[in-house]
Protein backbone atom coordinates (compact mmCIF):
# COMPACT_ATOMS: atom_id res chain seq x y z
CA UNK A 1 0.00 0.00 0.00
CA UNK A 2 1.32 3.59 -0.64
CA UNK A 3 2.09 5.66 1.42
CA UNK A 4 -0.25 9.30 2.74
CA UNK A 5 1.32 11.92 3.99
CA UNK A 6 -1.04 15.17 5.12
CA UNK A 7 -0.98 18.50 7.50
CA UNK A 8 -3.26 19.29 10.24
CA UNK A 9 -3.50 21.98 12.78
CA UNK A 10 -2.70 20.98 16.23
CA UNK A 11 -6.30 22.28 18.55
CA UNK A 12 -8.70 22.28 15.58
CA UNK A 13 -11.33 20.04 15.57
CA UNK A 14 -12.08 17.61 12.42
CA UNK A 15 -15.11 15.53 11.58
CA UNK A 16 -14.82 12.23 10.97
CA UNK A 17 -15.45 13.25 7.26
CA UNK A 18 -12.19 15.72 7.64
CA UNK A 19 -10.02 12.56 8.46
CA UNK A 20 -11.27 10.45 5.72
CA UNK A 21 -10.74 13.06 3.40
CA UNK A 22 -7.03 13.68 4.70
CA UNK A 23 -5.87 10.87 4.92
CA UNK A 24 -7.74 8.76 1.96
CA UNK A 25 -9.74 6.81 4.30
CA UNK A 26 -11.76 5.66 1.44
CA UNK A 27 -12.79 2.32 -0.62
CA UNK A 28 -10.58 2.96 -3.67
CA UNK A 29 -7.08 2.79 -1.34
CA UNK A 30 -8.76 0.24 0.75
CA UNK A 31 -10.79 -1.28 -1.38
CA UNK A 32 -13.81 -1.95 0.95
CA UNK A 33 -15.50 0.92 2.64
CA UNK A 34 -15.90 -1.53 5.85
CA UNK A 35 -12.39 -2.09 5.55
CA UNK A 36 -11.33 2.12 4.90
CA UNK A 37 -13.78 2.21 8.48
CA UNK A 38 -11.78 -0.47 9.89
CA UNK A 39 -8.33 1.20 9.42
CA UNK A 40 -9.36 4.68 10.64
CA UNK A 41 -10.70 3.16 13.68
CA UNK A 42 -7.33 2.03 14.49
CA UNK A 43 -5.59 5.52 13.60
CA UNK A 44 -8.00 7.16 15.78
CA UNK A 45 -7.84 4.22 18.49
CA UNK A 46 -3.83 4.58 18.60
CA UNK A 47 -3.91 8.49 18.99
CA UNK A 48 -6.89 8.29 21.67
CA UNK A 49 -4.78 5.98 24.27
CA UNK A 50 -1.75 8.05 23.82
CA UNK A 51 -3.91 11.26 24.23
CA UNK A 52 -2.70 12.74 21.29
CA UNK A 53 -6.24 12.95 19.89
CA UNK A 54 -9.11 14.53 21.69
CA UNK A 55 -12.77 13.95 21.32
CA UNK A 56 -15.54 16.12 21.34
CA UNK A 57 -19.18 15.81 20.83
CA UNK A 58 -20.68 18.16 18.50
CA UNK A 59 -23.35 19.52 20.98
CA UNK A 60 -21.03 20.05 23.34
CA UNK A 61 -20.11 23.53 24.10
CA UNK A 62 -16.66 22.85 25.93
CA UNK A 63 -13.86 20.17 25.78
CA UNK A 64 -14.69 18.37 28.52
CA UNK A 65 -15.49 15.37 26.77
CA UNK A 66 -12.15 15.50 25.88
CA UNK A 67 -10.87 14.08 29.33
CA UNK A 68 -12.92 10.76 28.63
CA UNK A 69 -10.97 7.66 29.62
CA UNK A 70 -10.05 5.58 26.26
CA UNK A 71 -11.04 2.36 27.75
CA UNK A 72 -14.69 3.99 27.76
CA UNK A 73 -14.62 4.23 23.95
CA UNK A 74 -16.04 1.50 22.35
CA UNK A 75 -15.56 1.03 18.21
CA UNK A 76 -19.34 1.87 17.50
CA UNK A 77 -19.28 5.47 18.25
CA UNK A 78 -15.61 6.24 17.13
CA UNK A 79 -16.63 7.37 13.94
CA UNK A 80 -19.90 8.64 14.63
CA UNK A 81 -21.30 12.13 12.72
CA UNK A 82 -21.60 13.53 16.48
CA UNK A 83 -18.23 13.53 17.14
CA UNK A 84 -15.17 15.44 15.94
CA UNK A 85 -11.70 15.42 17.01
CA UNK A 86 -8.46 17.64 17.73
CA UNK A 87 -4.43 16.82 17.89
CA UNK A 88 -3.36 17.31 20.96
CA UNK A 89 0.17 17.88 19.52
CA UNK A 90 2.46 19.07 17.71
CA UNK A 91 5.17 16.65 15.54
CA UNK A 92 5.31 14.01 13.17
CA UNK A 93 3.17 10.52 13.56
CA UNK A 94 3.40 7.52 11.51
CA UNK A 95 0.63 4.89 11.86
CA UNK A 96 0.83 2.04 9.38
CA UNK A 97 1.40 3.74 6.06
CA UNK A 98 0.19 7.42 7.15
CA UNK A 99 2.86 10.16 8.04
CA UNK A 100 0.93 12.81 9.63
CA UNK A 101 2.59 16.41 10.43
CA UNK A 102 0.93 18.57 12.77
CA UNK A 103 1.73 21.63 12.67
CA UNK A 104 1.38 24.61 15.65
CA UNK A 105 -1.82 26.03 15.99
CA UNK A 106 -0.77 30.05 15.47
CA UNK A 107 -0.35 28.76 12.22
CA UNK A 108 -3.13 29.82 9.61
CA UNK A 109 -6.62 32.03 10.62
CA UNK A 110 -8.38 31.79 13.40
CA UNK A 111 -11.12 30.25 11.57
CA UNK A 112 -9.32 27.91 9.41
CA UNK A 113 -6.13 26.02 9.34
CA UNK A 114 -4.00 26.57 6.22
CA UNK A 115 -4.92 25.70 2.65
CA UNK A 116 -1.10 25.37 1.59
CA UNK A 117 1.37 22.31 3.41
CA UNK A 118 3.31 24.42 5.65
CA UNK A 119 6.67 22.82 4.74
CA UNK A 120 9.49 25.49 5.56
CA UNK A 121 7.34 26.33 8.79
CA UNK A 122 7.29 22.55 10.32
CA UNK A 123 11.05 21.64 9.45
CA UNK A 124 12.55 24.75 11.66
CA UNK A 125 9.99 24.03 14.26
CA UNK A 126 11.22 19.80 14.09
CA UNK A 127 14.69 21.78 14.67
CA UNK A 128 13.30 23.79 17.31
CA UNK A 129 12.11 20.55 18.90
CA UNK A 130 14.71 18.48 18.61
CA UNK A 131 16.90 20.99 20.29
CA UNK A 132 14.78 21.35 23.27
CA UNK A 133 14.99 17.74 23.48
CA UNK A 134 18.69 17.60 23.45
CA UNK A 135 19.46 20.17 26.15
CA UNK A 136 16.57 19.07 28.62
CA UNK A 137 17.57 15.25 28.08
CA UNK A 138 21.02 16.12 27.94
CA UNK A 139 21.42 12.77 25.65
CA UNK A 140 22.44 12.66 21.90
CA UNK A 141 19.84 10.15 20.70
CA UNK A 142 17.00 11.69 20.04
CA UNK A 143 14.23 10.57 22.33
CA UNK A 144 11.42 12.78 21.93
CA UNK A 145 8.62 11.13 22.68
CA UNK A 146 10.38 10.19 26.56
CA UNK A 147 10.12 14.19 26.47
CA UNK A 148 6.87 14.18 25.54
CA UNK A 149 5.39 11.91 28.00
CA UNK A 150 3.65 9.30 25.90
CA UNK A 151 3.42 6.56 27.05
CA UNK A 152 5.59 3.75 24.69
CA UNK A 153 5.91 0.76 27.13
CA UNK A 154 9.88 0.62 27.25
CA UNK A 155 9.46 0.47 23.03
CA UNK A 156 12.07 2.41 21.63
CA UNK A 157 11.34 5.14 18.78
CA UNK A 158 12.96 3.79 15.43
CA UNK A 159 12.45 7.29 13.84
CA UNK A 160 14.48 9.15 16.44
CA UNK A 161 17.37 6.31 15.98
CA UNK A 162 17.13 6.55 12.32
CA UNK A 163 17.04 10.10 12.31
CA UNK A 164 20.37 10.43 14.36
CA UNK A 165 22.24 7.66 12.84
CA UNK A 166 21.57 9.33 9.06
CA UNK A 167 22.35 13.17 10.36
CA UNK A 168 25.67 11.91 11.91
CA UNK A 169 26.88 10.23 9.12
CA UNK A 170 26.00 13.44 6.83
CA UNK A 171 27.95 15.55 9.61
CA UNK A 172 30.71 13.07 10.36
CA UNK A 173 30.97 9.98 7.19
CA UNK A 174 32.00 6.55 7.84
CA UNK A 175 32.16 4.69 10.75
CA UNK A 176 36.27 4.49 10.35
CA UNK A 177 38.65 1.84 11.78
CA UNK A 178 41.81 2.61 10.24
CA UNK A 179 44.54 0.16 10.22
CA UNK A 180 48.14 0.91 10.91
CA UNK A 181 50.63 -0.27 8.48
CA UNK A 182 54.34 -0.21 8.25
CA UNK A 183 56.14 0.29 5.49
CA UNK A 184 59.75 1.22 4.74
CA UNK A 185 61.05 4.20 3.06
CA UNK A 186 57.18 4.85 3.01
CA UNK A 187 55.29 8.66 3.53
CA UNK A 188 54.04 8.13 6.97
CA UNK A 189 55.41 8.77 10.11
CA UNK A 190 58.94 8.07 10.86
CA UNK A 191 58.98 4.80 13.14
CA UNK A 192 61.84 5.40 15.29
CA UNK A 193 61.95 2.72 17.91
CA UNK A 194 61.61 0.19 15.23
CA UNK A 195 64.15 1.81 12.99
CA UNK A 196 66.84 2.07 15.58
CA UNK A 197 65.71 -1.39 16.88
CA UNK A 198 65.88 -3.02 13.48
CA UNK A 199 67.57 -1.56 10.88
CA UNK A 200 71.95 -1.19 10.38
CA UNK A 201 72.64 2.29 10.00
CA UNK A 202 75.84 4.27 8.13
CA UNK A 203 78.24 6.19 9.93
CA UNK A 204 79.49 9.05 9.00
CA UNK A 205 81.74 11.27 11.01
CA UNK A 206 80.24 9.86 13.82
CA UNK A 207 76.88 10.21 12.92
CA UNK A 208 74.52 7.39 12.31
CA UNK A 209 72.73 7.40 8.68
CA UNK A 210 69.90 5.09 7.66
CA UNK A 211 69.02 4.01 4.66
CA UNK A 212 66.10 2.00 5.11
CA UNK A 213 63.81 3.71 7.99
CA UNK A 214 60.21 2.43 8.94
CA UNK A 215 57.01 4.34 8.14
CA UNK A 216 53.94 4.19 10.06
CA UNK A 217 50.67 4.93 8.46
CA UNK A 218 46.55 4.55 8.74
CA UNK A 219 44.62 3.69 5.82
CA UNK A 220 40.79 2.66 5.81
CA UNK A 221 39.50 -0.58 6.93
CA UNK A 222 37.26 -1.30 4.29
CA UNK A 223 36.79 -4.99 5.77
CA UNK A 224 36.00 -4.02 8.82
CA UNK A 225 32.64 -5.61 10.49
CA UNK A 226 31.83 -2.62 12.69
CA UNK A 227 32.68 -0.23 9.21
CA UNK A 228 30.16 -2.76 6.87
CA UNK A 229 27.53 -2.87 9.66
CA UNK A 230 27.48 0.62 9.92
CA UNK A 231 27.00 1.10 6.07
CA UNK A 232 24.56 -1.52 5.91
CA UNK A 233 22.61 0.08 8.74
CA UNK A 234 22.73 3.77 7.01
CA UNK A 235 21.48 2.58 3.80
CA UNK A 236 18.50 0.79 4.94
CA UNK A 237 17.79 3.78 7.23
CA UNK A 238 17.41 5.98 4.29
CA UNK A 239 15.48 3.98 2.62
CA UNK A 240 12.97 4.02 4.90
CA UNK A 241 13.10 7.72 5.98
CA UNK A 242 12.92 8.26 1.60
CA UNK A 243 9.77 5.98 1.47
CA UNK A 244 7.98 7.40 4.42
CA UNK A 245 8.91 10.96 2.34
CA UNK A 246 11.20 12.11 5.65
CA UNK A 247 14.43 12.43 3.71
CA UNK A 248 13.15 15.42 2.02
CA UNK A 249 11.68 16.84 4.77
CA UNK A 250 14.26 17.19 6.75
CA UNK A 251 17.36 17.52 4.00
CA UNK A 252 18.76 14.54 3.89
CA UNK A 253 20.75 12.99 0.73
CA UNK A 254 19.52 9.18 -0.79
CA UNK A 255 22.21 7.10 0.74
CA UNK A 256 23.11 3.92 -0.80
CA UNK A 257 26.57 2.60 0.44
CA UNK A 258 26.10 -1.00 1.27
CA UNK A 259 24.66 -3.84 -0.83
CA UNK A 260 25.01 -6.10 1.75
CA UNK A 261 22.08 -8.07 3.14
CA UNK A 262 21.53 -9.03 6.77
CA UNK A 263 22.57 -12.42 6.88
CA UNK A 264 26.48 -11.22 6.11
CA UNK A 265 26.61 -10.17 9.52
CA UNK A 266 24.85 -12.51 11.53
CA UNK A 267 21.33 -12.52 13.31
CA UNK A 268 20.75 -9.79 15.63
CA UNK A 269 22.02 -11.55 19.08
CA UNK A 270 25.72 -12.12 17.40
CA UNK A 271 25.77 -8.55 15.58
CA UNK A 272 24.62 -6.74 19.09
CA UNK A 273 27.62 -9.21 20.86
CA UNK A 274 30.23 -7.81 18.11
CA UNK A 275 28.79 -3.81 18.76
CA UNK A 276 28.73 -4.74 22.74
CA UNK A 277 32.65 -6.10 22.50
CA UNK A 278 33.52 -2.84 20.18
CA UNK A 279 31.83 -0.78 22.56
CA UNK A 280 34.26 -2.17 25.63
CA UNK A 281 37.18 -0.94 23.78
CA UNK A 282 37.00 2.33 22.42
CA UNK A 283 36.88 5.54 23.74
CA UNK A 284 36.07 7.99 21.02
CA UNK A 285 32.81 9.92 22.05
CA UNK A 286 31.40 9.84 18.75
CA UNK A 287 32.24 6.45 17.83
CA UNK A 288 30.63 5.23 21.34
CA UNK A 289 27.30 7.17 20.62
CA UNK A 290 26.91 6.16 16.97
CA UNK A 291 27.33 2.40 18.21
CA UNK A 292 24.87 2.92 20.87
CA UNK A 293 22.35 3.72 18.35
CA UNK A 294 23.14 1.44 16.02
CA UNK A 295 22.80 -1.16 18.62
CA UNK A 296 19.30 0.32 19.43
CA UNK A 297 18.60 0.22 15.47
CA UNK A 298 18.72 -3.81 15.59
CA UNK A 299 16.89 -3.53 18.88
CA UNK A 300 14.04 -1.60 17.27
CA UNK A 301 11.24 -2.71 14.63
CA UNK A 302 13.52 -1.30 12.02
CA UNK A 303 10.69 -0.63 9.87
CA UNK A 304 8.89 3.15 9.55
CA UNK A 305 5.86 2.10 8.25
CA UNK A 306 3.68 -0.86 7.39
CA UNK A 307 2.90 -3.27 10.02
CA UNK A 308 4.71 -1.97 12.59
CA UNK A 309 4.40 0.19 16.14
CA UNK A 310 3.11 3.82 15.54
CA UNK A 311 6.47 6.47 15.68
CA UNK A 312 6.35 9.57 17.24
CA UNK A 313 8.02 12.02 17.22
CA UNK A 314 7.41 15.50 19.03
CA UNK A 315 5.68 16.86 22.05
CA UNK A 316 1.80 16.57 23.79
CA UNK A 317 3.63 20.18 25.96
CA UNK A 318 4.56 22.70 23.05
CA UNK A 319 3.68 25.17 25.24
CA UNK A 320 7.17 24.32 27.27
CA UNK A 321 8.91 24.76 24.21
CA UNK A 322 7.49 28.21 23.40
CA UNK A 323 8.33 29.10 27.05
CA UNK A 324 12.04 28.14 26.85
CA UNK A 325 12.61 29.66 22.89
CA UNK A 326 11.08 33.27 24.92
CA UNK A 327 13.46 32.73 27.96
CA UNK A 328 16.51 32.39 26.10
CA UNK A 329 15.90 34.92 23.44
CA UNK A 330 15.06 37.28 25.64
CA UNK A 331 18.26 36.28 28.66
CA UNK A 332 16.16 35.29 31.48
CA UNK A 333 17.81 35.71 34.68
CA UNK A 334 15.65 33.50 36.30
CA UNK A 335 18.70 30.92 37.07
CA UNK A 336 18.49 27.19 36.81
CA UNK A 337 18.09 25.27 39.95
CA UNK A 338 20.21 22.79 38.50
CA UNK A 339 23.31 24.46 37.20
CA UNK A 340 22.67 27.57 39.82
CA UNK A 341 23.56 29.85 36.77
CA UNK A 342 23.33 32.86 36.42
CA UNK A 343 23.49 33.07 40.58
CA UNK A 344 23.17 36.72 42.18
CA UNK A 345 26.42 37.73 41.71
CA UNK A 346 26.16 37.42 38.42
CA UNK A 347 23.40 39.64 37.80
CA UNK A 348 23.00 43.55 37.87
CA UNK A 349 22.09 45.39 40.00
CA UNK A 350 24.48 43.93 43.23
CA UNK A 351 21.85 42.33 45.63
CA UNK A 352 23.29 41.94 49.09
CA UNK A 353 20.99 38.59 49.64
CA UNK A 354 22.48 38.34 53.17
CA UNK A 355 19.86 41.21 54.41
CA UNK A 356 16.81 39.32 53.29
CA UNK A 357 15.12 38.33 56.22
CA UNK A 358 15.38 34.67 54.19
CA UNK A 359 17.51 31.49 55.01
CA UNK A 360 18.76 30.15 51.25
CA UNK A 361 19.67 26.49 50.72
CA UNK A 362 22.11 27.25 48.30
CA UNK A 363 24.72 30.55 48.17
CA UNK A 364 24.43 32.35 46.42
CA UNK A 365 21.57 32.08 45.99
CA UNK A 366 19.97 32.66 42.02
CA UNK A 367 16.99 35.16 41.53
CA UNK A 368 13.75 33.65 41.41
CA UNK A 369 14.82 31.93 44.82
CA UNK A 370 14.52 35.34 46.82
CA UNK A 371 10.90 35.17 46.64
CA UNK A 372 9.43 34.31 50.06
CA UNK A 373 7.75 30.06 50.52
CA UNK A 374 4.57 30.26 52.29
CA UNK A 375 4.71 29.52 56.02
CA UNK A 376 2.41 26.95 57.41
CA UNK A 377 1.86 27.22 61.32
CA UNK A 378 -0.06 25.41 63.91
CA UNK A 379 -2.08 26.83 66.35
CA UNK A 380 -1.00 25.47 69.13
CA UNK A 381 2.68 25.35 70.05
CA UNK A 382 4.68 23.24 67.75
CA UNK A 383 5.11 22.46 64.35
CA UNK A 384 5.59 25.29 61.51
CA UNK A 385 5.97 23.87 58.01
CA UNK A 386 7.68 26.30 55.16
CA UNK A 387 7.45 24.39 51.66
CA UNK A 388 10.54 24.37 49.17
CA UNK A 389 7.94 25.48 46.60
CA UNK A 390 6.71 29.05 45.90
CA UNK A 391 6.09 31.31 42.68
CA UNK A 392 8.10 30.53 40.08
CA UNK A 393 7.25 32.95 36.91
CA UNK A 394 9.03 32.32 33.78
CA UNK A 395 10.84 35.24 32.88
CA UNK A 396 12.36 37.92 35.13
CA UNK A 397 15.33 40.39 34.48
CA UNK A 398 16.62 43.59 35.15
CA UNK A 399 17.64 45.53 32.39
CA UNK A 400 20.10 48.96 32.49
CA UNK A 401 18.31 52.00 31.33
CA UNK A 402 20.42 53.59 28.90
CA UNK A 403 22.50 56.63 29.85
CA UNK A 404 20.95 56.53 33.23
CA UNK A 405 22.66 54.50 35.82
CA UNK A 406 19.22 52.81 36.75
CA UNK A 407 17.68 49.79 36.09
CA UNK A 408 14.30 48.61 35.15
CA UNK A 409 12.36 45.02 35.86
CA UNK A 410 10.97 42.85 33.78
CA UNK A 411 8.60 40.07 33.99
CA UNK A 412 7.17 38.35 31.22
CA UNK A 413 5.00 35.62 31.00
CA UNK A 414 5.14 33.19 27.49
CA UNK A 415 1.85 31.99 27.55
CA UNK A 416 1.12 29.51 24.27
CA UNK A 417 -2.13 31.47 23.32
CA UNK A 418 -3.63 32.67 20.07
CA UNK A 419 -6.53 35.16 21.45
CA UNK A 420 -8.59 36.83 18.54
CA UNK A 421 -9.86 39.91 18.99
CA UNK A 422 -12.28 41.45 17.71
CA UNK A 423 -14.40 45.05 17.82
CA UNK A 424 -17.10 43.43 20.49
CA UNK A 425 -15.19 40.75 22.69
CA UNK A 426 -11.62 38.42 22.96
CA UNK A 427 -11.65 35.03 22.94
CA UNK A 428 -9.54 32.37 23.96
CA UNK A 429 -7.41 34.31 26.09
CA UNK A 430 -5.58 32.74 29.34
CA UNK A 431 -7.42 32.84 32.01
CA UNK A 432 -7.67 35.08 35.61
CA UNK A 433 -5.44 32.98 37.75
CA UNK A 434 -3.03 33.74 34.87
CA UNK A 435 -2.89 37.22 35.51
CA UNK A 436 -3.06 37.17 38.95
CA UNK A 437 -0.39 35.46 39.22
CA UNK A 438 1.42 37.75 36.69
CA UNK A 439 0.64 40.51 39.69
CA UNK A 440 1.79 38.55 42.33
CA UNK A 441 5.20 38.13 40.90
CA UNK A 442 5.50 41.90 40.59
CA UNK A 443 4.29 41.77 44.56
CA UNK A 444 7.32 39.55 45.25
CA UNK A 445 9.86 41.40 44.05
CA UNK A 446 8.09 44.90 45.41
CA UNK A 447 10.28 45.30 48.65
CA UNK A 448 13.54 44.40 46.84
CA UNK A 449 12.74 46.83 43.86
CA UNK A 450 12.26 49.25 46.59
CA UNK A 451 15.50 48.36 48.62
CA UNK A 452 17.11 49.06 45.27
CA UNK A 453 14.97 52.44 44.01
CA UNK A 454 13.89 50.28 40.69
CA UNK A 455 10.97 52.22 40.17
CA UNK A 456 10.35 50.94 36.26
CA UNK A 457 8.50 47.46 35.67
CA UNK A 458 7.33 46.07 32.49
CA UNK A 459 5.17 43.42 32.50
CA UNK A 460 4.47 41.63 29.74
CA UNK A 461 2.20 38.50 28.34
CA UNK A 462 4.22 36.89 25.15
CA UNK A 463 2.44 34.87 22.78
CA UNK A 464 2.76 33.43 19.02
CA UNK A 465 1.55 35.78 16.18
CA UNK A 466 -0.79 34.15 13.82
CA UNK A 467 0.26 36.31 10.18
CA UNK A 468 -3.03 38.97 10.36
CA UNK A 469 -2.28 39.82 14.01
CA UNK A 470 -1.44 42.80 15.29
CA UNK A 471 2.12 42.86 17.31
CA UNK A 472 0.88 45.19 20.12
CA UNK A 473 -2.89 44.47 20.53
CA UNK A 474 -3.90 45.54 23.98
CA UNK A 475 -3.03 44.81 27.49
CA UNK A 476 -5.13 43.76 30.58
CA UNK A 477 -5.65 44.68 33.89
CA UNK A 478 -6.86 44.18 37.13
CA UNK A 479 -8.65 47.34 38.39
CA UNK A 480 -9.10 46.00 42.24
CA UNK A 481 -5.38 46.02 42.18
CA UNK A 482 -4.74 49.19 41.24
CA UNK A 483 -4.34 51.46 44.35
CA UNK A 484 -1.19 49.02 44.53
CA UNK A 485 0.42 51.18 41.68
CA UNK A 486 0.54 47.56 40.06
CA UNK A 487 -0.11 49.09 36.52
CA UNK A 488 -1.42 46.80 33.73
CA UNK A 489 0.00 43.39 31.96
CA UNK A 490 0.50 44.36 28.31
CA UNK A 491 0.33 41.24 25.49
CA UNK A 492 2.65 41.28 22.94
CA UNK A 493 2.16 39.12 19.93
CA UNK A 494 5.41 37.64 18.81
CA UNK A 495 6.87 36.17 15.37
CA UNK A 496 7.20 32.30 15.86
CA UNK A 497 9.83 32.35 13.27
CA UNK A 498 11.87 35.01 14.31
CA UNK A 499 12.38 33.73 18.23
CA UNK A 500 12.76 30.08 16.67
CA UNK A 501 15.60 31.47 14.61
CA UNK A 502 17.28 33.10 17.14
CA UNK A 503 16.80 30.18 19.63
CA UNK A 504 18.80 27.82 17.00
CA UNK A 505 21.32 30.22 16.59
CA UNK A 506 22.08 31.13 20.12
CA UNK A 507 21.07 34.27 19.66
CA UNK A 508 19.66 37.09 21.61
CA UNK A 509 16.83 39.66 20.92
CA UNK A 510 17.04 43.26 22.83
CA UNK A 511 13.95 43.70 25.60
CA UNK A 512 13.46 47.07 24.18
CA UNK A 513 12.05 45.51 20.72
CA UNK A 514 8.90 44.79 23.11
CA UNK A 515 7.77 48.77 23.32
Amino acid sequence: MSITSAYVREDWYYSVKDLQDIFSFNAERYRTRENADKYLKQYIKELLSRNILKEKRNNDISDSTADIEFSNYTDDTLLSNSISYKFNFVGILIIQNIVTYVYPKYLGESNAPLDDEPVTEMQQVMRVIEKYSREKAQQEIYNIDLFADIDHKGRINTLSVMLYLLEDYATNGDYDEPLEILEINGNGEIYWQKTIDETYPLISNNRPYYVEIYTRKKVSNDASYIKRLHAYVISQCSYEMSKAGLSSFYNLPIVEISEEEQDAFGDNDYIISRIDSELSEIFDERKIQVLRAIRLYFLSQRILTGDTEIQIMGTRSFNLIWEEVCAKVFRSQKGDTKTRHPNIYEIEPFINYKKINKRFEHEPPILVELIQQPIWKRYRKGSKGIPKRTFNPDYIRFEKLKKTSSYAFYILDAKYYCPVWNDTNIQGQPGIEDIAKQYLYYLSYQEILAKYNVKEVKNYFLMPKRASDSEIPGFVKLDMLKQLGLGVIEVRMLSPDVLYDNYLKDKHINLSELQ
